[in-house]
């Protein structure tokens, strides 16, 4: 099997909030075509414009070349020579960031294509099924504006009438004040009641000041028994995540912004985390999801996968979750976006006592819904 092509599908709504952290405005879907006729589907969790720059881009020299240039006319089996020549040719503008991502949504439909080809579901072909079905988490945003309390419960009501068990707020007017912040997860305690799983995802909020958020992440856990702060300093503080890991009470979780095995190596080594969270869309695709999830378990800590996007997303970690013995949660967006419900044609509905089931279809399990992508495309289709 060789593969004859790679695709770029750039898509997005009319609108795009440019302060409002959403990922589901938008979304670079990425597809792997082979000369047996099958083919493979990922997504990079980036800007879909540079995300099409990068598979595209022409041969520059040895350390720079597009990344379709790299894989056509290889096996799609071979998916760990594959990463590792992807990441040397990327070499001189890649390494982290955007080329990661871009690379993980090639890996992952390398991936589909290997499970699609062997007639089995992707968890059976990465280590198995310890779980059938998975805990999930509703993800949503806290409102934008820190004083509106009654959006706040509206938001945690609708995870409770869902059949979710746990629900993570994030970003939005998070951390304007200790007051307002105090007001917000109050609403949601007060709504959700103490039995109710409560994350707090501070996007950063605190930047690199690590005594205002220990003194703000120990206030606000023993107010509301938080599940987990994520991401309460920027991404490389590991030596800031290291001393909140130690001083306070809750799981200190993040990783979103990390990228491969060598990344998370260091982010768990240093960063004294309770939990990591890479995002198979952005951290190395399966590939290395699997190894990141590998490193959690041998330092004694959960894999919890990261995951605001499409429904492609929510497939994978379905997968991932399910294959990886110590990765017992999924993050499950609610967003009110075409881009998350309507990109696929499968559906992946929450149950009553708040689990996903796990896809039982070859490969990744889902099937683009190409009117969807054609209604939101962006531009036309890049090929070789």
């Amino acid at each position: 099997m060789e593969i004859t092509d790679v695709t770029v599908h750039t898509v997005s709504l009319a609108e795009v909030e440019g302060k409002k952290a959403d990922g589901t405005q938008d979304a670079a879907i990425v597809t792997v075509d082979t000369d047996e006729g099958i083919t493979g589907i990922g997504e990079a969790d980036s800007s879909p414009a540079v995300v099409d720059a990068i598979v595209s881009a022409p041969v520059s020299h040895d350390k720079s070349a597009g990344l379709r240039s790299v894989v056509m006319g290889r096996d799609p089996f071979d998916v760990e020579v594959l990463w590792n020549d992807m990441f040397d040719r990327s070499y001189f503008y890649g390494r982290k960031g955007a080329a990661i991502t871009a690379m993980s949504a090639i890996d992952m439909a390398c991936w589909d294509i290997m499970g699609k080809a062997m007639d089995k579901p992707l968890c059976k072909l990465i280590g198995g099924v310890h779980r059938n079905r998975v805990r999930a988490y509703a993800s949503t945003l806290f409102p934008a504006d820190p004083s509106d309390t009654e959006t706040m419960r509206s938001r945690a009501t609708a995870a409770r009438e869902d059949g979710f068990t746990a629900v993570k707020f994030g970003w939005g007017g998070f951390g304007e004040s200790h007051r307002t912040d105090r007001e917000l997860l109050a609403a949601a305690r007060d709504t959700l009641g103490p039995e109710f799983d409560i994350m707090v995802d501070a996007g950063m909020v605190w930047g690199g000041d690590v005594k205002r958020a220990v003194k703000e992440g120990r206030r606000l856990d023993e107010a509301y028994d938080l599940f987990w702060i994520e991401e309460p300093l920027y991404a490389d503080n590991l030596a800031g995540y290291a001393k909140i890991g130690d001083a306070v009470p809750t799981r200190i979780v993040g990783g979103e912004e990390e990228y491969a095995s060598y990344g998370f190596a260091e982010f768990i080594d240093r960063g004294n985390v309770d939990g990591v969270q890479p995002d198979v869309a952005r951290s190395g695709g399966i590939t290395h999801m699997n190894k990141i999830a590998t490193l959690a378990q041998v330092a004694g800590i959960p894999l919890y996968p990261h995951g605001y996007s499409t429904d492609i997303i929510i497939a994978a970690n379905l997968h991932l979750c399910a294959a990886n013995e110590n990765a017992p949660l999924l993050e499950y967006c609610v967003e009110n976006s075409p881009l998350r419900w309507e990109l696929v044609e499968e559906q992946f509905p929450v149950t009553a006592d708040g689990y996903v089931e796990v896809p039982t279809d070859p490969g990744l399990g889902v099937t683009i819904d190409w009117e969807t992508v054609e209604r939101y495309r962006t531009s036309s289709p890049s090929s070789a």
